[in-house]
């Protein structure tokens, strides 16, 4: 008699990443865990059996991760914020505007003060958990672990700390020779990895721009079409610069991570707003044109001009806050240029 093969059945442990490009997972097994990895058209799977894995460390970090339920969110904030431009009511305007504002504030928070990076170690791998990127998330993640991995490898009586001194937890650094290694044999010190700065002058640069260019859209907005798109222009080609020069130089220089994911978002947040302008403005001005077609002689359809992608205010105060957002981000990170913390092993 065949027997058929027994199918596994997997359970979604908490913690989803889901970006443009890329998402992660990770999934209960009968006795493992699954970490799946997705860049739209591949995936990638990885086992870790409850038996191997030796520890899980969470250490507090940023995390400036736009997921695509954000960006769709702030895409949808903005063309409202366009059709409400287009038929007049401010008061809806600036009710979106300050909905959008304390959403992109409240994510600013979480990424600062409220995230973490997890990593999970066996004998002779380590890999990181890019799901668990917030520290709430990855608390609830080892509640629903650390019971299975204790019934398989049991739990340590008494005070786990000093047991956890005899045994090695993860991969041995380079250079470095494990617990069990022959008396007399001289273990090589590893040299302390460099402190990554934030505080550069490219880093520098990019405040500034971020900052004064954001002051200076919002302060200009009752200035004439022309001038207002020059100012527009110029600072939003500054902070390009800027950002790109940031992104090398973390490559080069060995900046942290989070000014190098700051101005990634700087970027893809440029490359929103002007599409979410453009849309905004082509509903705009199909309105327009149907409300001149049903002899509509309100003031609003008899006398506004058809609207420009770089000269009118919803399109310069967006894209001024926006930038003024991201600049106070920026200075608060330069300001608390210290060390990286050495964050918490949590053995499970």
């Amino acid at each position: 008699m065949k027997m058929e093969p027994v199918q596994e059945r997997y359970l979604k442990l908490p913690g989803r990443r889901r970006g443009l490009l890329f998402g992660s997972s990770v999934w209960l097994g009968s006795d493992h865990l699954l970490l799946v990895k997705s860049s739209r058209f591949r995936e990638e799977y990885k086992r870790f059996h409850f038996k191997d894995v030796q520890a899980i460390v969470i250490a507090e970090g940023t995390c400036y991760h736009l997921s695509s339920r954000s960006i769709a969110l702030a895409l949808v904030l903005l063309a409202g914020m366009g059709v409400a431009g287009a038929t007049g009511a401010e008061t809806v305007v600036w009710s979106i505007a300050g909905a959008g504002l304390l959403l992109v504030l409240l994510w600013a928070y979480l990424s600062y003060a409220r995230s973490c990076r997890c990593r999970i170690y066996t004998a002779v791998s380590s890999e990181v958990l890019p799901s668990l990127y917030r520290a709430s998330t990855a608390q609830r993640f080892l509640k629903a672990v650390e019971p299975h991995i204790h019934a398989a490898q049991g739990v340590i009586e008494g005070p786990w700390a000093e047991a956890a001194e005899e045994r090695q937890i993860g991969p041995l650094p380079e250079g470095r020779v494990g617990l069990a290694q022959p008396a007399g044999v001289a273990s090589p010190v590893p040299q302390p990895e460099s402190l990554r700065p934030n505080r550069t002058r490219s880093t520098i640069f990019f405040a500034l721009t971020l900052c004064l260019g954001g002051a200076a859209e919002l302060l200009t907005l009752r200035l004439g079409g022309l001038a207002g798109r020059w100012v527009l222009l110029t600072f939003l080609l500054l902070q390009i610069v800027a950002a790109v020069t940031v992104l090398i130089r973390s490559f080069s220089a060995g900046l942290r991570a989070a000014m190098r994911n700051l101005a990634i978002v700087t970027l893809v947040c440029i490359g929103i707003w002007y599409y979410a302008v453009v849309m905004s403005v082509t509903i705009a001005t199909a309105v327009q044109g149907v409300r001149q077609q049903q002899g509509d002689t309100s003031p609003f359809a008899a006398q506004a001009p058809p609207l420009t992608v770089f000269e009118h205010a919803y399109s310069r105060g967006s894209a001024g806050g926006m930038s003024l957002i991201l600049g106070l981000i920026c200075a608060v990170m330069l300001l608390r240029d210290e060390p990286p913390s050495q964050g918490v092993s949590i053995r499970v």
